[in-house]
């Protein structure tokens, strides 16, 4: 099995076993969700994945991308932070 394609939510979830091109030989489950512009990388492929095994982790994978969306950025720190505050000119 190298694909499957499902409904959950309102959404079509494809899932598709490629390699990438940064791990050439790993196979990972790549999911493309309606909707959605972007393609993840989900998990990597195991031996005796089935469709019945593989829905509930992509559907959890799925929701925890949407929260993560959903959080607020942590705040980046400036260059400027962290220096010691000038030093007043003596008269």
């Amino acid at each position: 099995m190298n694909k499957i394609e499902f409904e959950d939510g309102g959404r079509t979830f494809t899932c598709e076993a490629a390699t990438s091109r940064a791990t050439p030989d790993q196979m990972w489950w790549w999911v493309n969700v309606s909707g959605d512009a972007l393609r993840y990388a989900a998990f990597h492929m195991k031996k005796g994945d089935t469709a019945a095994s593989l829905k509930p982790r992509i559907v959890e994978y799925y929701a925890k991308v949407l929260a993560d969306r959903e959080r607020p950025p942590l705040p980046r720190p400036t260059w400027g932070q962290g220096r010691p505050p000038a030093k007043k000119a003596e008269d």
